[in-house]
């Protein structure tokens, strides 16, 4: 692969426009908030679906699964410290077609859903536990009827297109204001987390029925809830006492990725990471972030055990997986920052919970855009998108035009996923498409030092081998497998909701629709006289 500076036809211009704003230390934290800590799906979900497996056991292996993959970007991001790192990884290593059909569909299409999961997560994890926290815990009703109006579709849709939209706005005013805001989001996030962590290590599992029923009584349900909900599971031909099942456990590793697979999303603005060619920052930011996240996810699958009992996980499980309308609370599921609200009682803690689930809710929309208006810039770059898409503000340093296209593409989506009801399986969908752009950038990895041996040799981590096989190619390989096998286990197992005749169809759908548009690109530049395939020979501009 040539390393040269590219000829004035490969690229739509010599240089990005980005600036390195970003510290590795505040990479770090931005995988850790772009990993969520605040995702509630495992904790319900796997319960539910998965009946006997090991909610702790689950996240630790999926944890361990991540970890080559991880260092498989370390070595993709010292050799190509550029913006738009999955798509350069992939279309470097190859080719253009295989980068822009899988980017294309797995982020840039799938990762719409993710800005509607955003405002779903806002509205329905932040600010409807708060108001109906504050409600329960000061006997407002007032407060925990505009809690339940959260939980209503349009409450979710205005909540949505406005967290879209304030997460525009402030990206398009200069990465490094986001840089700024993103330390008030974390601390914040953490003060939130570990509030969550107290109160359910510290409260008395004897507690737990009674403190759960008042607070259902004060947000407007019934009374003995806890007795009701475990009747009407049990009537449901559900077993609240499951014997240990190894699959199951193996297949809350999936689940559990839905977090865990976004170790890896900063290499996406590269470009703009100061130092991002140094192997230790590298290391730091993509494997400390991951490793940090799994423990910390680990540890309230155990709080929650610990409070609860494992017989109401599968209580609460029925409630979102089965539709058991018993083991709700007012029509709302147990997610993990309703029981540590509930456990404590306490406005303080109601607001701080609240509080960091609304900013983790909002920094979730703003690495949706982040992520993915880097990969529109270096696709727009390589001339497979409208030079107009790339075009960065000379001030402000940031893609304002794909922001903005982002975010009137973004308000369908919201629509979709809240008006039409069998969408909302679909969620999931996202780790799948997601999950094989990183299976396939690690699998780029393993395949760099022969494929790119150039940019490889350059690069710091060429050095690290095991005997005459480069590290990356045996990790990388490693990561791919486990990639690949979590995101096939999609489309075999139906308890990770996506083995249906509309999930097929929008699965596949999609990566026709991406492949289709990048022949058809590539047709109109060659009717122009540019053929790009030259520029997936060359580095893209920095």
């Amino acid at each position: 692969m040539a390393t040269a500076a590219s000829t004035p036809e490969v690229f739509t211009r010599k240089a990005s426009g980005l600036v390195r704003v970003m510290s590795p230390y505040s990479a770090f934290i931005y995988n850790i908030l772009t990993m969520g800590l605040i995702f509630p799906w495992t904790y319900l979900w796997a319960p539910g679906a998965l009946p006997g497996g090991k909610l702790v056991w689950g996240i630790l292996l999926a944890t361990l699964l991540e970890i080559p993959i991880a260092f498989a970007y370390v070595w993709l991001s010292t050799a190509l410290p550029r913006s738009g790192g999955d798509y350069v990884f992939q279309s470097r290593a190859f080719g253009g077609f295989w980068g822009f059909t899988l980017l294309m569909s797995g982020f840039v299409i799938w990762i719409l859903q993710w800005v509607a999961l955003s405002g779903w997560l806002l509205s329905y994890l932040g600010f409807a536990p708060l108001f109906l926290g504050l409600g329960a815990t000061l006997g407002n009703t007032a407060l925990s009827t505009i809690g339940v109006w959260f939980t209503s579709s349009w409450g979710i849709i205005i909540v949505s297109i406005l967290n879209a939209f304030l997460s525009m706005l402030l990206l398009v005013s200069g990465f490094k204001n986001y840089v700024k805001v993103q330390y008030v989001m974390f601390y914040a996030i953490l003060v939130a987390f570990g509030t969550m962590l107290v109160v359910l290590f510290t409260t008395p599992h004897a507690e737990f029925v009674t403190r759960l029923n008042a607070f259902a009584i004060a947000s407007g349900g019934v009374p003995n809830f806890y007795q009701t909900a475990v009747e009407a599971t049990k009537a449901a031909g559900i077993n609240l006492h499951p014997p240990f099942s190894l699959l199951a456990t193996l297949l809350v590793a999936p689940i559990a990725w839905t977090s865990l697979q976004w170790a890896t999303y900063s290499a996406e603005q590269n470009g703009e990471i100061k130092e991002a060619r140094s192997f230790k920052n590298q290391v730091f930011i993509l494997v400390g972030s991951l490793i940090v996240t799994g423990i910390l996810l680990a540890l309230l699958a155990a709080a929650i055990e610990r409070a609860a009992g494992s017989e109401f996980l599968y209580v609460a499980g029925a409630g979102y997986w089965s539709g058991v309308a018993e083991a709700k609370i007012s029509g709302f599921w147990l997610w993990p920052n309703m029981l540590a609200v509930a456990m404590a009682a306490s406005p303080l803690v109601v607001f701080l919970i609240g509080f960091g689930y609304i900013l983790n809710s909002f920094q979730i929309v703003n690495n949706c855009y982040i992520g993915v208006t880097r990969i529109m810039v270096a696709m727009s770059l390589d001339r497979l998108l409208p030079e107009w898409v790339s075009k960065v503000d000379e001030r402000l340093h940031t893609p304002v035009n794909a922001h903005l296209i982002y975010f009137l593409l973004s308000i369908p989506v919201i629509l979709l996923y809240n008006l039409y009801s069998k969408w909302a399986p679909l969620t999931l969908g996202v780790t799948f498409a997601c999950g094989y752009v990183f299976a396939a950038s690690s699998l780029a990895g393993a395949v760099l030092p022969f494929r790119a041996k150039e940019v490889y040799a350059a690069s710091p981590g060429a050095k690290y081998k095991l005997g005459s096989i480069p590290w990356v190619t045996i990790l990388g390989g490693l990561g791919a497998v486990f990639g690949f096998a979590m995101v096939a286990s999609y489309l075999i197992y139906p308890q990770l909701g996506l083995v249906s005749t509309l999930a097929y169809s929008v699965v596949f759908g999609i990566i026709a629709v991406s492949a289709i548009w990048y022949f058809a690109a590539k047709a109109a530049q060659k009717r122009r006289g540019i053929n790009v395939d030259y520029a997936f020979k060359e580095i893209p501009p920095e």
